[in-house]
């Protein structure tokens, strides 16, 4: 079986993208898990289907469960669609579980996509109880649901090694269907450093709802700007905070590859 793929990154986070016809007879858990994987198969961090009237993203993570949206991966989803006709216009709507998020091409693979405000409820988070300035070992844990589940926590380094403490976070009790855990370094009051722990992944090179989640925060916790420079290993988004605490997102999508991928 012959599926037609693209692959796009957003500073480093990188997706396969297909359109529902492609895998319409595919078994996509085992689909995911196969064409996801980077040594057998193409290799992503997340896998999306292009579903249409009306347009909706369809993301699943690299171990094939679904989730509710992905920051970086909507801005390749958008290059995407326009890549392959699906979108004409520079603005245009996208359904997700998340809810219905307005994206504008900005030209030169650049993207600016309204990410709504950021939501606190427990039954969302799949949290007993508000974990918000919580101390764990030393750390203090600020959970909130920006598009998915996001746990920010502010350290010296962000781009130390966090595997070991970002799965234990991630995985702990009290997340009952785990959590993303952003490590946060403040450079700035405009500037941010931000390198993320994802369920479902591990660490990866960005999270755009992450760097939201991060983002909102330090401006809220931390008395950061409402304007703010988020800097990742691959690559940087900008993040304006309005005055109803709606973010915007900017930042940019690149196709890596294009192709078909060969499955049994």
């Amino acid at each position: 079986m012959k599926i037609p793929f693209a692959k796009y990154h957003g500073c480093g986070n990188d997706f396969i993208l297909v359109k529902e016809d492609a895998v319409k007879k595919a078994d996509l858990p085992s689909l995911i898990v196969s064409i996801c994987d980077r040594h057998c198969g193409i290799g992503a961090d997340g896998f999306m289907i292009a579903k249409t009237d009306p347009l909706e993203m369809i993301y699943y993570n690299q171990d094939g469960s679904r989730a509710p949206m992905c920051g970086n991966g909507i801005r390749c989803f958008s290059k995407f669609c326009l890549d392959e006709g699906i979108v004409t216009k520079e603005s245009f709507a996208i359904k997700t579980l998340a809810g219905t998020k307005v994206i504008e091409s900005c030209g030169h693979d650049w993207f600016r996509v309204n990410m709504e405000k950021p939501l606190f409820d427990t039954r969302l988070c799949k949290i007993d109880q508000p974990i918000w300035n919580m101390k764990y070992k030393g750390l203090h844990l600020y959970t909130l649901f920006m598009s998915t589940i996001h746990t920010v926590v502010f350290v010296e380094d962000a781009f130390a090694d966090i595997e070991s403490i970002g799965r234990e976070i991630c995985e702990h009790e009290m997340f009952h269907e785990q959590t993303n855990v952003n490590f946060v370094q403040i450079v700035d009051d405009h500037t941010l450093k931000v390198q993320t722990y994802e369920r479902g992944c591990g660490v990866t090179l960005a999270c755009g709802t992450g760097v939201c989640a991060s983002a909102y925060v330090a401006y809220k916790e931390k008395g950061c700007a409402s304007r703010l420079h988020v800097e990742m290993k691959k690559g940087a988004l900008d993040i304006e905070i309005l005055a109803d605490d709606t973010l915007i997102m900017q930042g940019p999508a690149e196709k890596i590859a294009k192709g078909e991928y060969y499955y049994d």
